[in-house]
């Protein structure tokens, strides 16, 4: 998994399934701090046309070739769901957000996965990588309780 989260974090133009402007919404939280870092963002959600000024992307298949990364910031379902629109867009690499509980993740989108001979990353929140203060400690106690794999080691 550690190359594919390099791969995340060296690319520039990152998809985040699940934004919303509702306040609170993980996604939109997601999305703002990729932006800061400097990350082009690129939301899906087919319910809204824009989200803080930016273009709204309405299904996987509606996103510039460009972008090959897709974090899902949406229940297991609606996972399952978007992995399966996966052929009809140019993501390379899927990570299923987990922050506290299940996230993004299940056992069939995982499956899935790997029948697409897709990267993936599941079991972490992306901003333990992305983000800094206390994202950067709640990776730094995984790993002093053994909870991240061996080939993770954050600088």
């Amino acid at each position: 998994m550690k190359k594919t989260i390099d791969a995340f974090i060296a690319s520039r133009n990152i998809a985040v399934a699940g934004v919303s402007p509702r306040k609170g919404n993980w996604g939109l939280m997601l999305m703002q701090e990729l932006k800061k870092k400097g990350y082009s963002v690129y939301p899906v959600n087919p319910k809204f046309a824009e989200i803080e000024d930016a273009k709204c992307y309405g299904s996987l298949a509606d996103l510039p070739r460009e972008v090959e990364n897709l974090i899902l910031a949406v229940n297991p379902q609606r996972s399952i769901e978007m992995i399966g629109q996966l052929p009809v867009s140019g993501i390379k690499r899927v990570w299923m957000n987990q922050g506290i509980g299940q996230g993004a993740f299940s056992e069939e989108g995982l499956d899935m996965l790997k029948a697409k001979k897709m990267e993936y990353v599941y079991g972490f929140c992306p901003m333990m990588f992305f983000g800094k203060g206390m994202h950067k400690f709640h990776y730094w106690m995984r790993r002093k309780l053994g909870k991240t794999p061996v080939e993770f080691s954050l600088n």
